[in-house]
């Protein structure tokens, strides 16, 4: 009797350990699977992540080559402007030259200009395509670039020119900074000269008397340059 109960007892607990196996075993192969597709989806999650890496990398290019595009073209657009300012200016240049020209033969005489500018002749709209527009306007004075003022009349013709520069000269090649004593030798004798601190005024009439050039210079060097018409 104790002996089969013993027997009894064993293959109880043999049985229970089988079963205990099994369980091990279905719980490793679910973990497994579960670990599969974790993994999977780690794959699918990354691969996705590339994708949209590619196609952002893929928009920024596209968006810098059309920017790249956009800017050159914006670079042509001014570069062409650019040209067709200095051809108008340039062309603005030769039209008063043949205007200084053409006035020169009309006095028979010295010719009263400064910058390209003859009081009595250059309109503001000569003057505007010259220079561009006045950096300054005090009623009828209007200021240019590098300190060119023109003073204008009623019917907007320049009345009188002036500068303090150096940039502006005169039909006779006299500009601000030139020796006194070159006035002498390009424009001869002065039709008036009066005494100043420190130096003198030289006054030119033109050739038809309808206007006149007033060289300033002190200390032995042009200081100031004014063409403007005989009242």
């Amino acid at each position: 009797m104790k002996k089969c109960l013993a027997a009894l007892m064993l293959a109880t607990m043999l049985l229970a350990t089988g079963c205990g196996n099994n369980a091990m075993d279905g719980a490793k192969k679910d973990a497994q699977e579960a670990a599969a597709k974790v993994e999977q989806k780690v794959d699918e999650a990354k691969s996705d992540a590339a994708a949209k890496v590619d196609e952002a990398k893929a928009k920024a290019d596209e968006a810098k080559d059309v920017a790249t595009a956009k800017v050159d073209e914006a670079k042509d657009a001014a570069t062409a402007k650019v040209d067709e300012a200095k051809d108008a200016a340039q062309s603005a240049m030769d039209d008063a030259a043949q205007k200084l020209d053409d006035v020169t033969a009309d006095v028979g005489g010295r010719m009263v200009a400064l910058g390209g500018l003859v009081p009595g002749s250059t309109t503001l709209d000569d003057v505007q395509a010259m220079f561009g527009e006045a950096t300054a306007v005090d009623g009828k004075v209007m200021t240019f670039v590098n300190g060119l003022k023109v003073t204008l009349d009623d019917a907007n013709k320049v009345k009188e020119i002036s500068t303090t520069g150096a940039d502006f000269d005169t039909p006779e090649g006299i500009y601000v900074g030139a020796s006194e004593y070159a006035l002498n030798d390009y424009c001869g004798p002065a039709d008036a000269i009066r005494q100043i601190a420190n130096g003198a005024e030289y006054e030119y009439n033109s050739g038809d008397k309808k206007s006149k050039i007033i060289y300033t210079a002190q200390n032995g060097v042009i200081s100031e340059i004014k063409c403007s018409l005989n009242n």
